[in-house]
């Protein structure tokens, strides 16, 4: 049998690949000796944390003994001779960036020292966890798997859910250091070519020492990378991360995330659900517009409530009025003070829930809420009143999905918050004229964030708004500029 001579590596001998693994514990490098007078020697690297290790002792050593109990050592430079093992050549001028490449993506490197030979071979067994239930996008009666750590796993959560050859998949290494493994779904024929140009250079614009996290990665390639408003979209739910692809929008799998990154994405996108498809239009309809409601009073009410108490006490009717003034007697504070040591202590109550263990996070958070606002009204500190509109500011912040969006939500409240402690409700409602000003300027990767409220299109708007039943969902929406626009055929809707 012929076959084709491989090339010895150059630069890298026994000595020089020890010296290499000196300074890591974690490298196993190992000597085998197949005959008496040593020729037939073969050296072993391998990280045993990022392998099986166990493939060693019981399929590749007794392959590499017949190897040369069959083989001539002068036939050990031939290709067919290592058929037997899945062993795949590196190039003569391979570098050391490569070789630690090799080894901590979990790859077996064999030296044949004889020949001057350098193999891989791909045993790999990172440590991961099955997928579970997103503990940040609870699962009502949708599916219960969610992305995990391992970018593997994560591809898979989204190609067993699509069998579509125009489902594409890129990947890309980024950081010096880590070399860190990210993913790009797209569908080739649906998604916008300029949205997919614009991802891609800015993808291979990052030049970075580590990326550690997907947070990184979206400040990177984000339109305005200092902006409050997120212009990306997280999930931990393959479900969802298909129906946006299906939308026309790209997704972004970074290795070690249990989470991904959903474009373009705009205000609308993240207020919904990803059990949206799995109720009825009715309720799902009404369930957004209470989203949007919570948004705009989870951020807007401290300031209207400080506006009208401390500037415009004759708006608020009179019995009302005399209500808060009476239990506003003797307390030390004034209404704006009252409010800002509410807000931080939610946002404290907030912090801490993140913080502790999640099955008694939840349940301290509320309890010490009652407790520290019953003890305040006692002690005279606060108002009632005070405690109400935190209550409700806490409640309607909770019915937001998107985690970013939470975050953007309680430094808005602060905003609105001082510009009504300071200029009355004349300040508010320029401040929230400007703040939508600002919104429908933002975009991500050219779709407007506000659309299809700004710019308009009307056809679109309440699709975008509410739930309609299926049969009007025949096409994408228009503002993703999608290639091909049709979900479903006239004649099947």
């Amino acid at each position: 049998m012929t076959g084709t001579i491989l090339k010895p590596v150059e630069g890298w001998d026994k000595q020089k690949l020890k010296a290499l693994t000196l300074h890591s514990a974690d490298i196993e490098f190992q000597e085998y000796k197949f005959d008496e007078g040593g020729t037939a020697e073969v050296i072993l690297i391998y990280s045993g944390g990022l392998c099986d290790s166990s493939q060693i002792a019981k399929v590749i050593l007794p392959e590499l003994e017949n190897l040369y109990r069959r083989q001539k050592l002068s036939e050990l430079q031939m290709d067919h001779v290592f058929m037997p093992l899945p062993l795949t050549a590196l190039e003569a001028t391979t570098s050391q960036e490569q070789i630690f490449e090799c080894i901590y993506e979990g790859d077996l490197l064999l030296l044949f020292t004889q020949s001057n030979l350098l193999f891989k071979m791909c045993i790999a067994r990172f440590p991961d966890r099955t997928p579970e239930e997103s503990s940040t996008e609870i699962s009502i009666i949708g599916p219960r798997d969610g992305f995990v750590e391992d970018i593997v796993v994560n591809v898979a959560l989204i190609r067993k859910r699509i069998r579509s050859h125009s489902l594409c998949y890129e990947t890309f290494t980024l950081g010096r250091r880590t070399r860190t493994k990210v993913g790009l779904f797209y569908f080739s024929d649906i998604i916008s070519s300029d949205v997919l140009n614009e991802v891609r250079k800015r993808m291979n614009k990052i030049d970075v020492e580590g990326l550690q996290s997907i947070n990184q990665l979206e400040q990177k390639i984000s339109d305005k990378p200092y902006t409050m408003m997120p212009l990306f979209d997280y999930t931990g739910r393959p479900d969802k991360a298909v129906t946006n692809l299906l939308n026309g929008r790209f997704v972004i799998i970074v290795d070690g995330n249990p989470m991904v990154l959903i474009g373009p994405a705009t205000f609308l996108l993240l207020l919904k659900s990803p059990e949206d498809i799995y109720f009825s239009f009715h309720y799902i309809s009404f369930a957004r517009l209470i989203r949007g409601f919570s948004f705009l009073l989870s951020v807007l009410l401290p300031g209207v409530w400080v506006a009208l108490t401390s500037f415009h006490p004759d708006q608020i009717p009179f019995r009302l009025m005399a209500t808060i003034a009476t239990a506003r007697i003797g307390l030390p504070f004034s209404g704006q003070i009252e409010m800002f040591i509410l807000l931080m202590l939610l946002e404290i109550f907030r912090e801490a829930g993140l913080r502790l263990p999640s099955n008694i996070g939840q349940t301290l958070t509320v309890v010490g809420g009652l407790i520290i606002g019953d003890a305040s009204i006692r002690a005279g500190f606060v108002s009632p009143s005070v405690i109400v509109v935190g209550a409700i500011v806490s409640v309607t912040g909770a019915t937001l999905v998107s985690q970013n969006l939470g975050g953007a939500v309680s430094l808005l409240r602060f905003v609105f918050f001082f510009i009504s402690a300071v200029f009355g409700m004349f300040g508010l409602i320029v401040g929230f004229v400007l703040f939508i000003g600002y919104m429908c300027k933002l975009s991500s990767f050219g779709v407007p964030y506000m659309s299809p409220l700004s710019p308009p299109v009307f056809k679109e708007m309440a699709r975008a708004v509410i739930r309609l039943p299926w049969r009007f969902y025949r096409k994408r929406p228009e503002d993703l500029n999608t290639v091909d626009s049709d979900k479903q055929r006239e004649d099947l809707a």
